[in-house]
């Protein structure tokens, strides 16, 4: 069993380390105040992840003192690390969300993160099952009730990326509720089936992850890519015609783009008139727009 549950974590943070380094690269371009959250909670869950697969190999190889002063530490720190996340994990999902972080969840969720911090202590000093059941029941108590507050006000996140991410994690986190229930009655299953919760919630973020990356890559050289003739083919566009055009593309009024072109500002009203009969649009902003797509 624990060479099971030691592939499972040293896997599941080796994807986490990925999924961290994606999401810190994803921030230092897109400059997303969302991203930094999320970055130092999954922080904090990787954290965890080693300090759990630490607490596997000192099983199998140490024994003694060294054993004791390695689980105790490794148990602590690791109880310490989820009572912060009892209190982050609702304070990004109200930020997320657009809602202040205020009374009276402010006061519950330090509340439970107390009551946590205290279960979790009591277990390791008289190693009672009943303040392990508690504590998972807690966490869980916490992380549904932030899964359901953002899917109660998914529309209201306005960044689309941070939605898809919101998205995700729900359907990741919903798809582990078998897993919960089945924690609860067999405790000995907690440790691998957190692993596994980890492991498919860092699959998911990497894969969004990706995704957006090429999205963005797309977005970069539709950005950068410059307009030429033949973009515009369809529309039987001139040469004079998308000469004006550019001009118009660079902001410059039909009275600018004539000085520019050394012809009169009536023959430049008369381009413009025939490139919205060719492009069927009526403004300039509309034609930007198609322009755009044209790319």
């Amino acid at each position: 069993m624990n060479g099971i549950l030691l592939l499972v974590y040293m896997l599941a943070f080796a994807l986490g380390c990925m999924t961290l380094a994606l999401a810190i690269v994803y921030r230092i371009a897109n400059k997303q105040r969302w991203a930094t959250y999320f970055i130092i909670c999954h922080a904090s869950l990787l954290g965890c992840m080693m300090l759990m697969a630490l607490q596997v190999l000192s099983s199998m190889y140490l024994s003694g003192l060294v054993y004791d002063i390695i689980t105790y530490s490794v148990a602590f720190v690791v109880i310490a690390d989820l009572t912060f996340l009892i209190v982050f994990i609702p304070y990004f999902t109200t930020w997320v969300i657009a809602h202040p972080w205020r009374q009276p969840y402010k006061g519950l969720f330090y509340a439970l993160a107390l009551v946590y911090l205290v279960l979790g202590i009591s277990r390791e000093i008289w190693q009672k099952s009943i303040a392990d059941q508690l504590m998972l029941i807690l966490f869980v108590f916490v992380i549904t009730f932030c899964l359901t507050v953002t899917l109660k006000n998914i529309n209201s996140i306005a960044n689309k990326t941070a939605r898809t991410s919101a998205i995700s994690i729900m359907i990741v986190s919903a798809s582990m509720l078998p897993a919960i229930l089945l924690a609860l009655m067999f405790p000995s299953l907690k440790p691998l089936l957190f692993g596994i919760y980890f492991l498919a919630l860092s699959i998911t973020i990497m894969t969004f992850l990706f995704m957006e990356f090429v999205r963005l890559g797309r977005s970069e050289v539709v950005k950068n890519k410059e307009l030429v003739l033949e973009d515009l083919q369809e529309y039987h566009i001139t040469e004079r015609e998308f000469a004006v055009i550019r001009l118009i593309g660079q902001g410059l009024t039909n009275k600018e783009i004539a000085s520019q072109l050394g012809i009169s500002a009536n023959t430049v009203n008369n381009h413009v008139a025939n490139i919205y009969g060719k492009t069927q649009v009526r403004s300039r902003i509309d034609l930007l727009n198609l322009l755009k797509q044209s790319w």
